[in-house]
């Protein structure tokens, strides 16, 4: 506790003064006028009064000061420099989406470029695009110069296979089963497809067994292209694809029986029309 008597509250504390004069009053004294200091000079001796005035207290102040030495105003008025604005920064997300906007642009300008550079010679491309790019050929049918049989009859030779006449035809014993049919060609060709035809004559078709199963082996390709025949008397298609052959040997695996026709007993021999062979000359031999 503080032992001093009590004494008014404005007696207590001593005026501040901004100067250090002597206070001879205890008591508060009435506020005094504070006039602003005159302006200082900073022209030379006799001439007029330079410097930048502030606009707070009127002190003129150096040029090179931003602020004033007085009263501590800021002299400029000027807007203060406005700091640039950030960049933007970018997500990963967006710049995912970029990277992958760059990539796809880049494979369609090399796309292009490659399409421009096959397709500038001004030719035409001789080939044909679906699912898989094939090249186009000239089929035509191919002739044989010779065909040999395992088994023929007189009156129905292996040569009636390739003569194109529908009134001749090839007869083979017991079935024909087994029965080994050889095709040479000369030059060597590319074979698309082989087409069997039987007989047209219904009678005769029934009444005479036909190829069911065939093994059809080139020899420029060391795997044998296996089929089976529909049994109807129209053209059955086997596909290859070879590529330089010389020779062609259909080798019949099964076949379906004669048969019965208005009271007629059926023949054993297997009966055939004709076998057309239909592709081209390869071209390592005509230069193509």
């Amino acid at each position: 506790m503080d032992d001093r008597p009590d004494e008014p509250f404005d007696e207590v504390f001593e005026p501040f003064e901004l100067e250090d004069k002597p206070t001879g009053e205890t008591r508060r004294t009435a506020p005094r006028s504070v006039e602003p200091p005159a302006p200082r000079s900073g022209g030379g001796r006799g001439g007029p009064p330079t410097g930048v005035p502030c606009p707070s207290c009127g002190t003129l102040n150096p040029p090179f000061n931003r602020h004033c030495d007085s009263c501590g105003a800021r002299l400029s008025q000027a807007p203060l420099p406005v700091a640039p604005q950030p960049m933007l920064r970018t997500t990963a997300g967006a710049r995912a989406l970029m990277v992958l906007a760059g990539v796809i642009l880049t494979v369609a300008l090399l796309a292009l470029a490659v399409n421009v550079f096959r397709g500038g010679d001004g030719t035409a491309e001789s080939t044909t695009t679906s699912s898989t790019t094939t090249v186009v050929l000239d089929i035509v049918e191919l002739q044989p110069i010779r065909v040999d049989c395992s088994s023929e009859l007189a009156s129905y030779p292996c040569e009636a296979l390739i003569d194109d006449d529908p009134d001749n035809s090839w007869n083979a014993r017991e079935g024909g089963v087994g029965t080994e049919i050889t095709f040479l060609f000369s030059p060597p060709v590319q074979i698309a497809e082989v087409i069997l035809y039987n007989l047209d004559d219904t009678e005769r078709f029934e009444r005479n067994a036909r190829i069911k199963g065939v093994e059809i082996v080139i020899d420029d390709l060391p795997q044998a292209t296996i089929a089976e025949l529909e049994d109807t008397n129209e053209p059955q298609r086997v596909q290859l694809r070879s590529l330089r052959t010389s020779s062609v040997t259909v080798t019949i695996t099964s076949a379906y029986p004669g048969q019965t026709y208005e009271g007629k007993e059926p023949f054993k021999e297997l009966a055939l029309q004709e076998i057309a062979f239909y592709g081209r000359v390869s071209p390592e031999t005509t230069g193509g």
